[in-house]
């Protein structure tokens, strides 16, 4: 199978609680690395479309180009430097798992035209909103529109701005419910589901509003809640006495708790991946978000993209 992941590289400087900063890349290559490691078939092939700053193109895609599955010829050599994020992890092990992060300009949007070439062969594509103008929703209702396959969306920093000094912080999403319809499957965390709309605050009338109210054409919404494992909200017809209407389902996944934790940096972009790799495989909803949960959790216990390779 083919899959086309888009989003944008970052370079993450990770503030640990002992004072210690780790330098490491991240943002969607957390996604693109472990597909290819996760991809068990030979004729399985990643080919991330992404653009990447001069700065750092000659540096991220030797690194992907250690990986045979990976086609490296949807990245874009732009001029714009590659985005720096430092990340100040908190108290993580006191249960409050604070994050706060800085963050420098994203690099370019890509276009619609530089995805559309590699919509032919594909099979699956993962849309993981990294930056949060990764793409523009008419490109998304684009990508919908012109490929049939599966496709699966990580809200991700859509509902985050950045302000003049770098900090962010998360705001509402205009046309929340156009980014939610145009996929298949969309996942988001407990914080971004309640921030998304303005008006609706409770996360099940965000997803009863996807999966029910709009009637559209998605199979399931994921809410993932860090050490406490994941949501998934399915549609489900029901029937009572002579009445058939619609209602939500949820099935709740624990996170396998780690015993060596190291740092909890892209376990949702990696959680993307497994699901997005075991659903396009099997249509199992459920056994998919257990896949995904297993492997994302395992992934607390490496350290940057560099380790990925453990998650064979």
């Amino acid at each position: 199978m083919k899959y086309i992941v888009i989003g944008e590289p970052c370079v993450d400087l990770i503030h640990k609680t002992d004072g210690n900063v780790i330098h490491s890349y991240g943002g969607v290559l957390y996604s693109v690395i472990s597909l290819s490691v996760l991809a068990a078939k030979k004729d399985d092939v990643i080919c991330p479309v992404m653009n990447l700053g001069a700065d750092e193109y000659d540096n991220i895609t030797g690194i992907l180009k250690k990986y045979p599955n990976i086609n490296t010829e949807g990245i874009y050599k732009v001029a714009h430097p590659t985005r720096k994020v430092n990340l100040y992890y908190d108290l993580y092990n006191s249960g409050k798992s604070a994050r706060m992060e800085t963050s420098t300009e994203p690099t370019y949007t890509i276009d619609y035209k530089s995805i559309e070439k590699f919509l032919p062969e594909a099979d699956a594509v993962l849309v993981n909103m990294i930056s949060g103008v990764d793409i523009t929703l008419d490109t998304l209702k684009s990508i919908r529109k012109n490929f049939g396959g599966f496709m699966h969306i990580d809200i991700h920093n859509l509902v985050m701005k950045t302000n003049p000094d770098g900090t962010r912080e998360h705001t509402n999403l205009e046309n929340w419910r156009e980014w939610c319809s145009n996929t298949n499957t969309v996942q988001m965390n407990e914080f971004e589901v309640t921030t998304l709309s303005r008006s609706k605050k409770i996360e099940y009338e965000v997803i009863g509003e996807v999966l029910i109210n709009m009637n559209a054409n998605v199979t399931g919404i994921i809410i993932t809640r860090g050490k406490n494992g994941v949501s998934g909200f399915t549609r489900q017809e029901k029937v009572f006495g002579n009445e058939k209407f619609f209602d939500l389902d949820k099935d709740d996944v624990s996170a396998v708790e780690s015993p060596h934790f190291v740092d909890s940096t892209g376990c949702g972009d990696v959680f993307a991946a497994s699901f997005t790799l075991d659903f396009s495989k099997n249509g199992n909803f459920r056994k998919s978000l257990h896949y995904a949960t297993r492997i994302a959790s395992f992934n607390t216990s490496l350290e940057g993209i560099n380790e990925l390779h453990k998650l064979r």
